[in-house]
C-alpha cells in the first residue's frame, strides 16, 4: 500500500511539473484576424478548407491580440511574426518601441505586409503559417527574450489558410462570379424570346470555355471568355425584355380594340333602343289619336 501511495504521489508530481513545465503563455495569444480588402474570406470547394485570399500587391492586415495573465509588471511584446510555410515571415518588429501590455489587459498588434503572388509561389497552394509573440525583460535599455509564444494557423474555428491571386487571375475570378450572378438571377430556360434563349445558350458555351482556360491557369484568355459571355448575356436580357415590350404593346392593342368594339356595340345598341322607343312613342301618339277621333266622332253623331 505505501509503495502504490508513493507511486501515485510521483505521479502525481510528474504530471504537475509537466503541466508547469508547458509554457503557460500558450494560452494568451487570443484569435486572430485578417482584415479586409481581401477579396473572399471563407469556404471554398476548390480548396476543400477556408481561405482568405488576397490579390497581388494589396495590404494584408492580421489583427492578434494578446492578453496578459501572467506577468504582474508587465508583459514586454518585442515582435509579432507570422511565419509562413514557404519559408518566410512577416513581422512587426517593436525592439525600438517595446510595447508593454499590463496585467490582465490585452492588446491587439497588427502585422501589415504586401501580398506577393511571387513570393506565395501559386494561388494552388493554400499556406499554413505559425503567429509568434518575443516578449522580452525590459521595455528599455539592453534587453534579452524571455520567451516567445505560438499559435498555428489552425488554432480556432473558423481557421483560415493564406492564399494569394494575381492581378489577372483576379480579374478572372471576378468576371466568373458576376456571370455566375447572372445565369443564377435569369436562368436561360427562362427567356421566352428564342432569340434572348439562343444569345443566354452561347453565353453559357463561352463562360464552360472560361472554365477550361481558368483551371489551366491562362487566366487572361479565361477572363476574355468570362467577358465574352456576359456580353451575350446582357444582350439576352436586351432581346427578352424588347420581345416582353412588344408581347405588351399588343395586348394593350388587342384591349383597346375590343374596347372600341364594344363600344361601338354599346353605341348601336343605344341607337337602338332609341328607335324603339321613337318607335313606340308613335304608336302611343296614333293611339291618343285614335281615341280622340273616336270621341269627337262619337260626339257629333
Amino acid at each position: 500500500m505505501k509503495k502504490s501511495a508513493a507511486l501515485l504521489f510521483v505521479v502525481s508530481m510528474c504530471a504537475m511539473i509537466s503541466m508547469f513545465a508547458i509554457s503557460p503563455t500558450q494560452a494568451y495569444i487570443e484569435r486572430f484576424t485578417w482584415l479586409p480588402p481581401y477579396m473572399f474570406k471563407g469556404y471554398d470547394a476548390d480548396y476543400g478548407a477556408n481561405v482568405v485570399i488576397y490579390e497581388d500587391g494589396s495590404t494584408v492586415n492580421l489583427i492578434v491580440p494578446v492578453e496578459n495573465d501572467w506577468y504582474l509588471d508587465g508583459l514586454n511584446v518585442s515582435k509579432v511574426i507570422v511565419s509562413f510555410d514557404w519559408g518566410e515571415n512577416k513581422t512587426l518588429n517593436l525592439s525600438t518601441s517595446i510595447e508593454q501590455v499590463g496585467w490582465h489587459e490585452t492588446h491587439v498588434f497588427t502585422v501589415s505586409f504586401t501580398a506577393d503572388a511571387d513570393e506565395a509561389v501559386s494561388s494552388d497552394w493554400a499556406h499554413e503559417y505559425t503567429i509568434y509573440v518575443e516578449h522580452v525583460n525590459a521595455t528599455t535599455g539592453p534587453t534579452e527574450i524571455v520567451g516567445t509564444w505560438s499559435r498555428p494557423w489552425n488554432w480556432w474555428s473558423p481557421s483560415y489558410l493564406f492564399v494569394v491571386f494575381a492581378t489577372d487571375q483576379v480579374t478572372a475570378y471576378d468576371l466568373s462570379e458576376k456571370y455566375d450572378s447572372y445565369a443564377s438571377a435569369f436562368p436561360s430556360w427562362g427567356f421566352n424570346d428564342i432569340n434572348a434563349s439562343q444569345l443566354a445558350g452561347k453565353a453559357s458555351i463561352e463562360a464552360s470555355m472560361g472554365d477550361v482556360y481558368y483551371t489551366r491557369g491562362d487566366y487572361d484568355s479565361a477572363g476574355t471568355q468570362y467577358q465574352t459571355a456576359l456580353d451575350l448575356y446582357s444582350q439576352a436580357l436586351v432581346a427578352e425584355k424588347e420581345w416582353e415590350t412588344r408581347v405588351q404593346e399588343a395586348e394593350l392593342d388587342i384591349a383597346l380594340t375590343e374596347a372600341d368594339a364594344n363600344m361601338a356595340m354599346a353605341n348601336a345598341m343605344m341607337n337602338q333602343s332609341y328607335a324603339w322607343m321613337l318607335f313606340g312613342l308613335g304608336f302611343v301618339f296614333m293611339g291618343i289619336a285614335a281615341i280622340i277621333y273616336a270621341f269627337r266622332k262619337s260626339k257629333a253623331s
